[in-house]
C-alpha cells in the first residue's frame, strides 16, 4: 500500500512522515467537544464536580501520548479516573468525527498527491491511540496513501522517535533521505534524535518560535512538496 506514483528521485529524499492532530488533521473542533463531554458524562457517573478545562490546557494536551493527555488536561482528578476520562474523550472524538466536526487541513491531500508524484513514500507517526489514527484514515480515506502508519498506543511507546525508526525499518529507508513533518517541538526532537529531516508546519498547534529547530518552517500545506525537495537537492528521476 501506498507506493510511490512517480519515478524515484535520486539523491533526494525517499520518504515523508507526517504527524497526525494539527499537521494533517484539524482536531481543534472535536477535541474540544470530546473533552466537554467526557467532563460531563465523568460527573453525572461518579457524582463529581470537576471543571472543564480551559481550551489553551486542552489543547496543549494535543500531541500527547493518551495517558500524558489525562494528566496533563486533568491535572486535579485523582489517577483513578484517568484511564475513563480517556476512554470517554476517545469514545466522544470518534463520534464527533463521524458527525464531520474534523477535517483535514486545507491543501493536505493535494500536497500528498503531489508528494507521491515526486516518487516520494508517505508515513504517519503519531501519538494517538490506534483506534484513533484508524479511525481518521479510515474515515477521510486516506490509509492507501501510506506505506506504514504507526502510533504510540499500538507500539506502546511515549517516543515519538521509536515510531520514526520503526518506520524507517519497515520501508528500508535511511534516516538521512527522510523527514519527519510536524506542528509540535516533539516532533522537531523525534526527527533529531531519529536522525531524520524536520520540517515544522505552522498550522497546527505550535508557534514558529517553538519550531526554530527544524530544517524548514512552512506557513501552508501546499509549501511541503517544494520544502521537502529543497532537503535533498534536485535529483534526477530514475524508472
Amino acid at each position: 500500500m501506498g507506493r510511490p506514483r512517480g519515478g524515484k528521485l535520486l539523491n533526494s529524499i525517499d520518504l515523508v512522515i507526517l504527524d497526525l492532530d494539527g499537521t494533517l488533521y484539524s482536531s481543534t473542533a472535536t477535541t474540544l467537544g470530546a473533552v466537554e463531554r467526557a467532563v460531563n458524562d465523568l460527573n453525572a457517573r461518579h457524582d463529581l464536580d470537576l471543571e472543564r478545562p480551559s481550551n489553551e490546557r486542552i489543547l496543549s494536551g494535543v500531541g500527547l501520548t493518551r495517558s500524558e493527555f489525562a494528566a496533563a488536561v486533568f491535572p486535579a482528578l485523582p489517577v483513578e479516573y484517568h484511564e475513563e476520562i480517556d476512554g470517554l474523550v476517545w469514545h466522544w472524538e470518534r463520534e464527533l468525527v463521524t458527525k464531520g466536526r474534523g477535517s483535514l487541513f486545507p491543501g493536505a491531500l493535494d500536497a500528498l498527491d503531489a508528494l507521491a508524484d515526486q516518487g516520494r513514500m508517505l508515513a504517519i507517526a503519531t501519538n494517538a491511540g490506534s483506534g484513533y489514527m484508524n479511525h481518521i484514515l479510515d474515515y477521510f480515506g486516506m490509509r492507501e496513501r501510506f506505506a506504514d502508519a504507526r502510533c504510540a498506543g499500538a507500539e506502546v511507546t511515549a517516543e515519538k522517535s521509536e515510531l520514526i525508526s520503526l518506520i524507517l525499518d519497515n520501508v528500508s529507508c535511511e534516516a538521512g533521505r527522510s523527514v519527519m513533518v510536524g506542528d509540535r517541538w516533539s516532533d522537531v526532537d523525534a526527527a533529531n534524535r531519529a536522525g531524520t529531516h524536520a520540517i515544522g508546519c505552522t498550522w497546527g498547534f505550535a508557534s514558529r518560535g517553538e519550531l526554530s529547530s527544524a530544517d524548514r518552517v512552512i506557513d501552508r500545506f501546499e509549501e511541503l512538496p517544494e520544502a521537502v525537495d529543497s532537503l535533498g537537492g534536485h535529483g534526477m528521476r530514475s524508472g
